[in-house]
C-alpha cells in the first residue's frame, strides 16, 4: 500500500507532488487496494495518478468527515425537543482536518492529466478535481462555507434535470403515506435483522466485506472500502430489510468487488459523479425489484425537498417543521434533516448530498433505456453515466 506522507526530503518525488512540500510514497507491506499489472503495461501517468487519487480517497473520507462526532447524543436531544413540539437547532462538533497540501497536489495532478489529451486521462483529471472539492469541504466542516462548497460537488448537473427531479419529488411527496408496522431492529440478533441478512448475503456471494454496526452512521446502511456498515437501533419492516439488502449488495458491494479486479483503478477510485450515479442505479434496481413503493418514494422526495429548501435559506428547525407537515415522525424527521445539514451547523446549508438521488435516478434510467447494455459498465464500479463512453471498451 502506498501512503502519502507530507514534509521532509522526499525519497522519491512524484509527478503530482505539491508545489511547496510535496508528497513522498512510503511503501507498506499491506496488499494494495488497486491490483497492479506487469510493469510497462500501463502508461506511467496513469500509475502515478492512481497512487495519488487512491491515497486522496482514503485520506479525505468525506461522509465520515461531515458526520458530527456527537451525532448520537445530539440526535437524542433533537428528537426529544421535536417530540415535545419545540424543535431546536443542533449543536454538532466536528473533527476538522487541514487538507491544503493535498488540495494543491490534486490541482497539479488535474492540470497534468488534462495535458495528456486522452479520454481516459480526462476521467482521472475530473476525479482529481472532484476530490479537491471534497478535500476543501472536509477542511471546512462546521463552518458557514460548507454549503457553497458542497454545491460544487453535489449540485445539479443540468438545470432542466434539476427541475425534473424537483417536480417528481413534489409529486411523490403528495402520495398517501402507507400504514407501516416496523418491528425489526436493524442490529438485532435474530436472523431477520438487517445485520444478519447482510452477513448472509455477503457470505453467500463471498464478497470481501465485513458487516459491522456503526454507531455514528447517519444513513441506515453504507458500504465502505472494507465494511458494510449498519446503523443501530433503527426499527424496520421486512420490506425495508429486503430493500436495503438488495440496495447495498447489488448496487454498492458487488460493483466495488468487481472494481477491485479491474485492470485500471478508475473503477475503484470512481469517476466524477460516479458515486452519485451509483445511487441512481441503486434506485433503478429498487424499482426493478418492486421496492420503489409509495413509502420509499415519499422518503426520497422528502430528503430531496429538504435540501431544496435548505438551498433557499431554510434552517434545520425549518426543515423539521416542513417534514412534520408532511407527516413524518419527529425521530424520522431528525434523521432526514441530519442527512441534509451534516457538515454544517444547521443554521446554513450543509452537505446536501440527498439532492443527487432523484436526479440520478432519472438520469440513469433514461440512459439505460437508450443503452441497456451500459448497465454492465455502471455496475463495474463507481461509474457515472457520462464516463460510460470512455469505459465501455474496458468492461
Amino acid at each position: 500500500m502506498m501512503t502519502l506522507v507530507p514534509g521532509g526530503p522526499p525519497r522519491r518525488q512524484g509527478k503530482f507532488a505539491g508545489p511547496e512540500i510535496g508528497y513522498r510514497w512510503r511503501v507498506k507491506t499491506a496488499k494494495p487496494a488497486i491490483r497492479r499489472v506487469r510493469e510497462g503495461e500501463l502508461p506511467s501517468w496513469l500509475v502515478r495518478a492512481e497512487r495519488l487519487l487512491l491515497e486522496a480517497n482514503r485520506t479525505i473520507r468525506l461522509l465520515g468527515s461531515a458526520t458530527p462526532r456527537n451525532v448520537e447524543r445530539e440526535r437524542e436531544r433533537l428528537t426529544a425537543a421535536a417530540t415535545a413540539g419545540e424543535p431546536v437547532m443542533p449543536r454538532w462538533s466536528y473533527a476538522r482536518t487541514d487538507h491544503s497540501l493535498l488540495r494543491r497536489a490534486l490541482d497539479r495532478a488535474a492540470q497534468r492529466l488534462a495535458a495528456e489529451r486522452s479520454g481516459l486521462a480526462d476521467l482521472y483529471a475530473a476525479r482529481a478535481r472532484e476530490l479537491e472539492i471534497e478535500a476543501a469541504i472536509a477542511s471546512e466542516v462546521g463552518t458557514s462555507v460548507v454549503g457553497a462548497l458542497a454545491r460544487g460537488r453535489f449540485g445539479p448537473v443540468r438545470a432542466d434535470a434539476a427541475r425534473a427531479a424537483t417536480d417528481l419529488a413534489r409529486a411523490w411527496i403528495d402520495l398517501a403515506p402507507p400504514a407501516r408496522e416496523p418491528t425489526i431492529l436493524s442490529d438485532g440478533s435474530g436472523p431477520e435483522s438487517l445485520v444478519s441478512r447482510l452477513r448472509e448475503a455477503i457470505g453467500r456471494l463471498q464478497l470481501p466485506f465485513e458487516v459491522v454496526v456503526h454507531p455514528h452512521l447517519v444513513s441506515l446502511a453504507a458500504v465502505g472500502d472494507r465494511h458494510v456498515m449498519v446503523a443501530p437501533g433503527r426499527r424496520l419492516t421486512p420490506s425495508d430489510v429486503d430493500r436495503t439488502v438488495m440496495h447495498e449488495v447489488e448496487a454498492h458491494a458487488l460493483p466495488r468487488g468487481r472494481a477491485r479486479k479491474a485492470r485500471i483503478g478508475i473503477f475503484q477510485l470512481g469517476t466524477a459523479r460516479g458515486t452519485c450515479d451509483q445511487e441512481g442505479l441503486a434506485l433503478v434496481l429498487e424499482e426493478r425489484h418492486g421496492f420503489l413503493d409509495d413509502f420509499r418514494k415519499r422518503q426520497l422526495a422528502a430528503r430531496h425537498l429538504v435540501v431544496d429548501a435548505m438551498d433557499h435559506g431554510a434552517t434545520f428547525v425549518d426543515a423539521l417543521r416542513l417534514l412534520a407537515g408532511w407527516g413524518f415522525s419527529p425521530a424520522d424527521a431528525v434523521v432526514m434533516a441530519e442527512r441534509a445539514y451534516r457538515g454544517g451547523t444547521g443554521e446554513g446549508a450543509g452537505l446536501g448530498r440527498e439532492r443527487v438521488y432523484v436526479e440520478s435516478y432519472l438520469r440513469v434510467g433514461d440512459h439505460l433505456r437508450e443503452r441497456p447494455t451500459d448497465e454492465a459498465v455502471l455496475s463495474a464500479g463507481q461509474v457515472s453515466v457520462q464516463a460510460t463512453e470512455v469505459l465501455r471498451a474496458l468492461v
